[in-house]
């Protein structure tokens, strides 16, 4: 089994077996992934707590035949100021809708992976939230290839989805 090193952004986790996670990961070489954490819902597990949604850690992959498996991950950041806002999370989980939806697995984009981290760097920092919003839609726009001024963000990026992102803000 071959070994791969990068940092990631947890954009959620759902059971896979008994003691098991699927977690889904927007990492910086190697765009979203989707890599199994054997044992991360034991309560003695080393992954525990660390593969929660918005965790900026440093990840050990390991090459699966079908999925990829976490063998290592440090915690950078765990962004835990935004979870104790009702307002922080929703935004936060809006910056990582819009990248999800977005992007296809293994498709690398340093670009936005930088955007949402500093996004969520900030957010951290308790920036003024509208600002920030509209800070993050510009800037996935540009990214993206498709900001036209003039024209309400949150539009152009449910244009470029297919679905109305201004009920994920709510």
């Amino acid at each position: 089994m071959a070994l791969y090193k990068t940092k990631g952004i947890v954009m959620g986790s759902r059971p896979f077996d008994e003691t098991g996670k699927l977690v889904t990961i927007f990492t910086s070489d190697y765009g979203k992934i989707r890599v199994i954490a054997k044992g991360a819902k034991r309560p003695t597990s080393r992954f525990g707590g660390r593969v929660e949604t918005f965790t900026l850690l440093e990840l050990l992959i390991a090459e699966g035949r079908n999925l990829d498996i976490l063998s290592q991950c440090e915690t950078i950041e765990s962004f835990q100021k935004l979870r104790e806002s009702a307002d922080g999370l929703r935004i936060g989980f809006y910056f990582i809708r819009v990248i999800n939806a977005a992007t296809v697995e293994g498709q690398k984009n340093s670009d936005l992976f930088r955007l949402l981290a500093h996004s969520l760097n900030r957010l951290k920092q308790g920036e003024d939230l509208p600002k920030l919003e509209k800070f993050f839609e510009v800037n996935f726009l540009r990214v993206e290839g498709i900001f036209r001024k003039g024209i309400d963000p949150a539009i152009l990026i449910g244009e470029h989805l297919g679905v109305d992102v201004r009920t994920w803000k709510n």
